[in-house]
């Protein structure tokens, strides 16, 4: 019986350990990048999140990048500052190739 307690608290140590790893795992990479793949990360990152995005999507074949890493509170602030300043843009209307076909010149 008392083996089976020990491989029981072994599965719940387990799980923990690798959360407590991960969370340490993260850090702001943006202070002082040492690669040119991270200086590349923290200039898109102050474009913009999708520009970021898009970065690391490009990148995943060559390196692991996390979203994370090159975000810190401050950037986050900046964006969220960027996307209420941006004005709402208006739609352009669409017009289908039938409306075109009965209205030429419309």
């Amino acid at each position: 019986m008392n083996r089976f307690k020990a491989i029981g608290s072994a599965f719940l140590f387990v799980p923990a350990l690798a959360l407590i790893s991960t969370q340490a795992r993260a850090e702001f990479k943006c202070d002082a990048p040492s690669t040119h793949i991270d200086r590349a990360a923290c200039e898109k990152a102050a474009q913009s999140p999708s520009a970021l995005r898009q970065y690391i999507q490009r990148m995943r074949g060559i390196d692991s990048l996390q979203f994370a890493d090159y975000v810190d509170e401050a950037q986050a602030r900046a964006w969220a500052q960027d996307e209420s300043n941006r004005a709402p843009t208006k739609k352009a209307p669409v017009r289908t190739a039938v409306l075109l076909q009965e209205n030429p010149g419309a």
